[in-house]
């Protein structure tokens, strides 16, 4: 038999071989039935949206997307599925309205916390919404973004916002990193909500830490 007949059966029976379980991922993501979804992109098998998504601008990607499907849409990445709302009224209806459904969602553990002991007593680095996670929150939400709490700190929070005005009318005509200038009064602000002093200055120093206010 020829050699080259012999390489050409060899190479369909490979390619046959790769063909059968790819062709199943496709029938079973095509009959695959799951919960209602809100709109979104049409997915790609086994990878999803994720060629959408894998530009430098996803931010860009989502609002164009969000054009066309709406406030409220469903993207696949991979196998895992994202819901993203980009609208005040979505965000309300994620965040307050169906906000218990949002804290048992499932976590991607990508980042762990170097130490076990952050599961215990973080909000952020905690690995799963558990009874102590819940506890975290609820305290959080009672002790410092409840209404009467909120009430109480709008001189603080106008204070900061002044300064940062302040700062920033002192540098005409410099380049400013605004990021960074607004994430030292933010950082300023929750450390005034907690300690009473500030912890950053506006030009990103720690130097002058412990001055209080």
């Amino acid at each position: 038999m020829d050699l080259k007949a012999i390489a050409l059966e060899i190479n369909l029976l490979y390619a046959s071989l790769l063909l059968i379980p790819l062709l199943f991922l496709i029938f079973k993501h095509i009959s695959l039935k799951g919960p209602p979804l809100p709109p979104g992109p049409y997915p790609l098998p086994i990878i999803g949206n994720i060629l959408q998504m894998a530009g430098k601008k996803p931010y860009v990607t989502l609002t164009n997307l969000a054009e066309v499907h709406g406030p409220l849409m469903s993207l696949r990445l991979g196998r895992q599925i994202l819901i993203v709302g980009s609208s005040p009224a979505a965000a309300t209806e994620i965040l307050k309205t169906h906000d218990r459904a949002l804290s048992g969602r499932y976590v991607a553990h990508a980042h762990p916390a170097k130490s076990p002991k952050f599961n215990r007593l973080s909000l952020g680095f905690a690995s799963e919404c558990n009874d102590q996670w819940k506890y975290l929150r609820a305290l959080c939400r009672t002790e410092l973004f409840s209404p009467k709490v909120l009430e109480s700190q709008v001189e603080l929070r106008e204070k900061k916002v002044m300064e940062m005005v302040g700062f920033l009318g002192g540098k005409e005509g410099e380049v400013v990193v605004i990021g960074e200038v607004v994430f030292a009064a933010i950082f300023n602000t929750m450390s005034n909500t907690f300690f009473s002093m500030d912890f950053m200055d506006f030009e990103g120093s720690t130097e002058k830490v412990g001055r209080e206010h």
